[in-house]
Formats: C-alpha cells, sequence, structure tokens
C-alpha cells in the first residue's frame, strides 16, 4: 500500500480555500478580553444583639391603677423589698422621697425588706402606717407615717422613725 502525503496547501487548493491562511505567520499575543463586573453593595448581617436600651433618669414600669389607698402604700413597700426601685419611684416615690432617682435608690442600699405593721385608712385617700424595715446587718428600724394617694399614686407622706 502506497501512502500519499500531500502538502496542506495542495490540500486548500483542491477545497477552494486561500492559501493566505497557510503561511507562517507570527502575531504578538492579543491581550485577554476585559469584562465589566457589577458589584452589588454588599447586605449588612443583622446584629447579633439588639443596641442596649437607652438609660432613663427617673424610670416608670406601667402597671394597672391601684384606687385602695392602702393597696398603693402595701405595693410601694412590696417593691422596695423586692428591691423593685424602679416600680416603686413610679408609684409615688418620685413624689414622697424629695431625691433624685439615683439617691432615692441609693437610700435603700442597706434595707433587705420592709413589712407593714399596722395599716388603717382615714378615708378614701389618706393610710396611716407603722412599718418594719429589716437591714442588712439584722438590725430593724420602724417608722409610722401617714400617706396620702390619688390617681392610684402616692401624692405626699408624713413619715417619722419611732424606733
Amino acid at each position: 500500500m502506497r501512502r500519499f502525503v500531500l502538502p496542506i496547501a495542495a490540500v486548500l487548493l483542491v477545497a477552494g480555500l486561500p492559501l493566505t491562511g497557510c503561511a507562517n505567520v507570527t502575531t504578538a499575543p492579543q491581550p485577554a478580553p476585559t469584562m465589566a463586573v457589577m458589584r452589588s453593595a454588599p447586605i449588612p448581617a443583622p446584629p447579633s444583639s439588639p443596641p442596649p436600651a437607652p438609660v432613663m433618669a427617673s424610670p416608670a414600669i406601667p402597671r394597672p391603677v391601684l384606687t385602695n389607698a392602702s393597696a398603693v402604700v402595701q405595693q410601694y413597700y412590696q417593691d422596695i423589698t423586692d428591691h423593685d426601685y424602679a416600680a416603686a419611684w413610679a408609684l409615688g416615690g418620685s413624689n414622697i422621697s424629695g431625691l433624685t432617682y439615683d439617691r432615692f435608690v441609693s437610700g435603700y442600699a442597706t434595707t433587705q425588706g420592709v413589712t407593714l405593721g399596722t395599716m388603717s385608712g382615714f378615708g378614701a385617700s389618706e393610710v396611716r402606717a407603722v412599718l418594719y424595715a429589716t437591714q442588712t446587718d439584722g438590725t430593724v428600724k420602724v417608722y409610722e407615717g401617714t400617706y396620702t394617694v390619688a390617681g392610684g399614686v402616692l401624692i405626699s407622706a408624713s413619715i417619722r422613725q419611732v424606733g
């Protein structure tokens, strides 16, 4: 079997293709095509924790309005016993203490709890009470006083230490 080797030029001529493509032509390397890349702004990740709540100088806690004056006095001292000073402040501590909120709170720094003794109502808005304030060192201070309530809030008080 015989083989025929034809030059490429001959094959191209037979096929009717021009010879111009067969020349040894060296060309400079072409730069890679450029592409425009569109980027959108990144979507920020949600914060890992909520931002801190603003600190209020005199906090107010919403609660049902107490209409019984004795109940207001009892709740006021229960809030102090629970060290819920913001609630006691909102229930009238702001009216009867004559202090700023911070001084009101610091005034109870050595108070462990308050127990109400005798209470009596002097009408729809006035209450007389004896209270026992147990201190963190175990001592007990005794106070008595009269409290005036309006709109479910302490509006005035006359309290003195008796023991």
